[in-house]
């Protein structure tokens, strides 16, 4: 019986070893930098005319977002964040890692900002924000 543990732990050795020879060698992480967050939220006058987003509506509901970061903070004092849309909503919505706020804390300092569409889901309109909206992929 000693034996046959003593074979177990040396092919489990051998397996170990193996491993490590395959493995790749550490690296150190790298940041990635997508900008900062003030060139991300310059936006505009809200009016088209200067680059900047006209009316522009996006769902902000956190309801349909998942995998969110809060990466900084506007100037109304509200989140801004990076997230991705659920599965369900990503052909509809936006694939990719995706830039914006949530609908829940805008009504909180500018409700005009928020609206309800028909579907059920609240939006913003990122121009009264002056936030120039943007996805990141």
């Amino acid at each position: 019986m000693k034996s046959n543990l003593n074979d177990q732990q040396t092919h489990l050795t051998v397996e170990n070893k193996a491993a490590e020879v395959n493995k790749a060698p550490y690296s150190t992480p790298t940041l990635q930098i997508y900008g900062s967050v003030s060139a991300i939220t310059r936006g505009g006058t809200g009016s088209g005319l200067d680059g900047g987003p006209a009316g522009m509506s996006m769902v902000s509901d956190p309801r349909a977002k998942e995998n969110v970061v809060r990466i900084g903070t506007h100037s109304l004092g509200i989140g801004l964040y990076l997230f991705d849309y659920k599965p369900e909503y990503r052909e509809q919505w936006g694939l990719g890692r995706q830039f914006g706020v949530m609908a829940d804390e805008v009504e909180t300092v500018m409700p005009e900002a928020v609206s309800v569409h028909p579907d059920g889901y609240k939006r913003v309109d990122y121009g009264m924000l002056r936030i120039r909206h943007s996805s990141i992929h």
